[in-house]
């Protein structure tokens, strides 16, 4: 690099996706930093661009992020020329820790466009202000668009994400039935493909396995084969097999917004109202509903036919992906069938590991010749496991007086929100605020509302906990002596699971690998019951 005034000049640029959407591009900040530049008679020797990434991020997660902290590391320069503070963050941790990777390299910042540098103690007291500022900025935009998308969605209208299949966004924004032809299938539409799915299941009683296995040979595309859509894995985004499968089938048929109604914000993992709204519906509600008692049914037919019974069927959960374990049958070296329990997660259509899950299989016999005897174990000698309850019982007693005073301050307080309302109403009337004020003022009460009805709801459920303790042991003593009794009478498979059922909470499945040459896994089995103390 190339010295100017002593000093190795590089510029920091980034812009989300949404500052492109309000023209703040990466070409407005070259061209905005090469007239600062030129002004200041300084020689930008190297860019660095974050086109689209999210300043939400850590620095050094970010490509020209990282880029700019290895050579910063180099000791290849100086100083960092940036548009302004939210360049580096979009939050206050990661813009001041940005701040705090470069720095210690002795590398300074400068914004082009605020009243500050990292050379002196008044910038960098300067730098944590607008660094807050900045957080505080998102926020509030964050909030306002929330509200904003709440009220279209109330109204109908269809905000984003993948369309479901049998339905297009038409110019208005709301949702309407896509009778449009598939490519190669003039006489099929989407529509139609949802209503054959339907037909098949509810009034023919398919399985979804039969309906997939014909949908592939109708060589119907799917929706992701149809609109050339990518999956992400990993860091790379893949085409997919293009195929039907019986899970995608079932969530098809499940989907209650094929019967005319979806819930909006219910894919969204924060906690945020759900807001029902009606789209045209493909199939009536008597349909959709004949649907669901076929699928149950047809679950029902398939455990009753299995040539084997599982106890510890979906009991096991993989500690590796998360997955269920379910039951199967390999032949052995002897030819002789031997049931496993394996994960979910090794087949090909499930799991984080698309069908690359490294957990160990569980020989059946001897997983449920364990859990069985610790059963056995557990009711005819209960008495740790009762003391246990016992002594928790007088200190939950002094939980529950705090839980009902807690509750009766959060329905004083919802009550009070009642009376906010009327006193913004109260002024509204006098017009000392707009209307647009009082839907803000009454968008943030309703927010504050339901979070105190959530918190309400939360303390009532852990009152009637505290409220049933004393309940639950004696229930415990009669479930006991219940189950002694059936111990002793008739040990069918059914007897079996309900006692397995009633007292195994979840079967935890740990599996490690030796760090020998051959690497053969071993797996831990923790159980977790349901009347532990």
């Amino acid at each position: 690099m190339e010295l100017i005034n002593n000093q190795r000049v590089v510029a920091y640029l980034r812009v989300s996706s949404e500052d492109q959407q309000e023209r703040e591009t990466i070409e407005n900040q070259v061209e905005f930093a090469t007239k600062y530049a030129d002004l200041h008679k300084l020689e930008i020797v190297d860019w660095y661009k974050d086109d689209g990434v999210t300043g939400t991020i850590p620095l050094d997660a970010r490509p020209d992020g990282n880029r700019l902290i290895e050579d910063a590391k180099a000791g290849k320069i100086d100083l960092v020329l940036i548009f302004n503070m939210k360049r580096l963050g979009r939050k206050a941790r990661v813009t001041l820790d940005a701040v705090y990777q470069l720095e210690k390299y002795g590398v300074k910042i400068k914004s082009m466009t605020e009243p500050f540098d990292t050379g002196d103690p008044v910038g960098r007291f300067i730098i944590t202000v607008l660094a807050g500022q900045a957080e505080l900025d998102r926020d509030t935009t964050l909030e306002v668009l929330w509200h904003g998308a709440n009220r279209a969605a109330r109204k109908g209208k269809w905000l984003g994400g993948i369309v479901p299949y049998g339905y297009r966004v038409n110019d208005e924004g709301y949702l309407e039935i896509n009778e449009d032809p598939l490519p190669g299938k003039e006489d099929m539409s989407e529509a139609g493909v949802i209503r054959l799915i339907y037909d098949l299941i509810a009034n023919q009683k398919w399985t979804t396995p039969k309906v997939a296995d014909y949908l592939n040979a109708l060589h119907i595309p799917t929706s992701y084969s149809k609109d050339d859509r990518k999956v992400k894995k990993g860091k790379r985004k893949e085409s997919t097999a293009g195929i039907w499968r019986p899970g995608r089938i079932r969530n098809m048929v499940i989907n209650e917004t094929y019967k005319g109604i979806h819930y909006y914000g219910k894919r969204t993992n924060k906690q945020r109202e759900l807001i029902p709204r009606i789209v045209p519906a493909i199939v009536t509600v008597d349909v959709w509903d004949k649907a669901q008692q076929v699928l149950k049914e047809n679950q029902i037919e398939a455990f009753r036919n299995a040539k084997r019974q599982y106890l510890l069927r979906s009991l096991i959960r993989c500690g590796t992906c998360g997955l269920t374990y379910h039951g199967t049958a390999y032949p052995d070296r002897k030819t002789k069938v031997k049931a496993y329990y394996i994960c979910g997660g090794k087949t090909s259509y499930r799991g984080p590991y698309q069908g690359k899950c490294t957990s160990k299989n569980l020989p059946a016999e001897w997983l449920e010749e364990r859990i069985w005897e610790s059963c056995v174990s557990f009711i005819e000698n209960p008495g740790e496991a009762m003391q246990e309850l016992a002594a928790t019982m007088q200190v939950q007693i002094s939980k529950k007086e705090d839980f009902e005073t807690e509750k009766s301050l959060i329905m004083k307080a919802i009550q009070d929100k009642d009376n906010e309302k009327q006193n913004i109403l109260d002024l509204f009337r006098r017009k000392v605020i707009g209307s647009s004020d009082v839907e803000l003022q009454f968008q943030k009460i309703e927010q504050e509302k339901l979070a105190l009805q959530q918190r309400a709801r939360e303390i009532s459920e852990k009152i009637d906990e505290e409220t049933d303790l004393a309940d639950k042991f004696n229930s415990l003593q009669q479930l006991l002596t219940g189950l002694r009794d059936k111990l002793h009478g008739d040990m069918s498979f059914e007897v079996r699971r309900e006692i397995v059922k009633t007292l195994v909470k979840e079967i935890e499945v740990h599996t490690e690998f030796s760090s020998g040459e051959r690497k053969k896994p071993t797996a831990s089995i923790t159980t977790h019951y349901n009347f532990q103390g």
